[in-house]
C-alpha cells in the first residue's frame, strides 16, 4: 500500500489531534456522480479488519480491507484557498472524476 501526505496536509491533521490514539481512517463508499466518494474521519478505535495504510512521523491512516484496492498511489493534501479549503483526495490511478472533485471511479 502506497499513500503520501503533504506536508501541510500533516501539519492540518496534527490539528485536529491525530497522533498517539487518534488515527485518520480512510473509507471508499457509494456516493457522487461518478460512482466513489472518499470518506475520512479521525478515529481512534480499531477493528479487526482495519489495515494501516500509512504511518510516518507519529500520524497513521487506516482503511478498511474493502477500501485498500482503491487506495493505493492516494494522495492526501490540504488547501486553504478561500473558496474551497480543505482536504484533497488525488489517486492517479482514477480513470473519471466529477467536476467538482469529490467522487472518481477506478
Amino acid at each position: 500500500m502506497n499513500i503520501s501526505i503533504s506536508e501541510r496536509a500533516k501539519q492540518e491533521l496534527v490539528k485536529l489531534e491525530v497522533g498517539g490514539m487518534n488515527f485518520l481512517r480512510v473509507s471508499v463508499i457509494q456516493g457522487g456522480c461518478s460512482g466513489m466518494t472518499y470518506d475520512a474521519s479521525i478515529d481512534s478505535t480499531l477493528s479487526e479488519n482495519d489495515i494501516t495504510i500509512y504511518e510516518e512521523e507519529g500520524l497513521r491512516a487506516v482503511a478498511d480491507e474493502g477500501s485498500t484496492m482503491f487506495l493505493d498511489g492516494l494522495e492526501i493534501g490540504y488547501s486553504d484557498d478561500l473558496v474551497t479549503s480543505g482536504f484533497r483526495f488525488k489517486n492517479p490511478k482514477a480513470t473519471k472524476a466529477c467536476g467538482c472533485g469529490s467522487s472518481f471511479k477506478m
